[in-house]
């Protein structure tokens, strides 16, 4: 099989197209014929080396794929091969076929095709997860989301919508908060007026950017206030990570001491969803009722850009620019 490996961490133009030897199941794990694979910013950091748990290179990136179960090994009586299956490896799966633990692969209808469903496991369960698990939304609760036309963002807004909250939209240009108020964002700004559109308090923040905008979110949260933090995008430039740059948005996130968490009234938390393993089985239930929701056309996954195999690159660059809007979704034929 083909697969595009990184031999170092660095930019996009590290990865190389290689021929790699077809992976075989181990006990409780699939083979998975890949069809389309949603490309995540966290593969971008990956392939940096900045990503927790990253393999040492050389390696192949890729956390999400959709496509069809060739094999499995011993134990696994669901999926069976032939399958149709939505796979989360975390690294892999920026190749024609990956093996994968079965547990981290769901069914995926044929009502649904493979490029929508390569865009739908990741971002969705990770909002969906940020929103209700840890943000505990409320009908009426009023909730930031930066990188809102992100991936996630673009999730975000539509299920705080359904949920009945209200939605402030972060984004970094008008085209940008002209979708995320196409999505149902009651009001939509740009990160220079991000502190202003927070002046009348905030219950929820999903925030996947970090560095100065923590202390404006964190500050505004009424309370019983939540922010939910998972993602350090401000720290990735177009090709690498800004080092010194990222050491600066630490420092200017400021110090929290755990007292005024309970004198504020004040919920701090991390997510990340490739360290969560644990929760396989309750992550598998979210899936399912994403597909449900995208059934049913109360959950419309935004495909900002599609590329073919052969420019898998070029995906990563484009993601990596800051440029995308919704998912960027590489297909094989």
């Amino acid at each position: 099989m083909r697969g595009w490996q990184a031999p170092r961490y660095g930019g996009p133009d590290v990865l190389r197209l290689h021929d790699l030897p077809e992976p075989h199941p181990g006990p409780g794990e699939v083979v998975v014929r890949v069809r389309a694979i949603g490309l995540n910013f966290a593969d971008c950091m990956a392939r940096q080396g900045v990503y927790p748990r990253v393999p040492a290179a050389p390696f192949v990136p890729g956390m999400e794929v959709a496509g069809e179960v060739t094999a499995v090994g011993d134990g696994v009586a669901d999926p069976r091969p032939g399958a149709r299956v939505v796979a989360v490896p975390i690294f892999g799966g920026h190749a024609e076929s990956v093996r994968v633990p079965a547990r981290f692969a769901y069914t995926l209808p044929s009502s649904i095709d493979w490029t929508t469903g390569a865009s739908l496991a990741v971002t969705g369960v990770t909002a969906n997860h940020a929103l209700f698990t840890l943000g505990r939304l409320r009908v009426g609760d009023r909730v930031a989301v930066t990188a809102a036309a992100g991936g996630v963002g673009t999730m975000a807004i539509q299920m705080a919508v359904n949920a009945g909250a209200r939605v402030l939209a972060v984004a970094s240009t008008p085209e940008k908060q002209a979708l995320a108020r196409q999505l149902g964002a009651h009001d939509a700004v740009g990160y220079d007026g991000y502190r202003d559109a927070l002046a009348s308090g905030i219950d929820v923040v999903l925030d996947s950017v970090g560095g100065a905008l923590f202390l404006p979110g964190w500050r505004a949260l009424r309370p019983d206030g939540r922010y939910i933090l998972f993602g350090f995008a401000v720290a990735a430039g177009r090709r690498s990570v800004r080092r010194l740059w990222a050491g600066l948005q630490i420092l200017r996130m400021g110090w929290l001491s755990p007292y005024p968490l309970v004198s504020q009234c004040r919920t701090l938390a991390g997510f990340n969803l490739s360290l969560v393993p644990h929760l396989a089985g309750e992550l598998r239930e979210r899936f399912a009722s994403l597909l449900a929701l995208v059934t049913v056309g109360e959950l419309k996954p935004v495909i900002g850009a599609v590329y073919p195999f052969a420019e898998l690159p070029k995906a990563h660059a484009f993601l990596q620019s800051r440029a995308s809007t919704g998912k960027v979704v590489v297909t094989i034929p």
